[in-house]
């Protein structure tokens, strides 16, 4: 029993060292989706912002190329683990916003049990989720974001030291 007990207690040690995986592994997904979503919704401009107009959203002309950049620019920094809980919570936004205009009409969703379940299959829910994820625990070890926090925290210690 202790033999057992002994490896379980190395895998999960194994698991610990490899957290930082996760973070990395979603960052580069979810950034490579928004960054790949940017790239095209940006050649296609013409078309978004008719699928904007289509979608009643306010000022199409405006708030298409606006997310075209949050896309872009949240993608990208989310891939390189920089500014991640910014462009977490900037994405998170246009999650919400194509959650409420496009996906549940899109996808006929009502509010019962059945829509529940029909809602939380969306991409879009998915994605938020994900997202919520990086805003609250962060980059991860293998990102941009931690190499600035350490080196703060480091300035920060030396300079009450003094």
């Amino acid at each position: 029993m202790k033999k057992l007990i002994g490896q379980v207690l190395r895998l999960i040690q194994l698991l610990e060292r490899a957290s930082a995986v996760p973070p990395l592994l979603v960052r580069w997904g979810v950034g490579l989706m928004f960054l790949g979503g940017a790239l095209h919704k940006a050649t296609h401009l013409s078309e978004f912002v008719a699928y904007f107009q289509q979608l009643r959203i306010p000022a199409p002309q405006l708030q298409a190329p606006f997310v075209v950049c949050v896309e872009f620019l949240g993608g990208l920094g989310l891939m390189l683990g920089i500014g991640t809980r910014l462009a977490a919570a900037l994405l998170s936004g246009t999650m919400v916003v194509a959650l409420a205009t496009a996906a549940v009409p899109d996808h006929k969703i009502h509010a019962n049990w059945r829509g529940l379940l029909d809602f939380l299959y969306l991409p879009e829910w998915l994605l938020l989720c994900l997202l919520g994820w990086l805003l609250i625990v962060g980059a991860g070890r293998f990102s941009v974001d931690f190499v600035i926090r350490q080196k703060l925290e480091a300035d920060t210690l030396t300079s009450e030291r003094s």
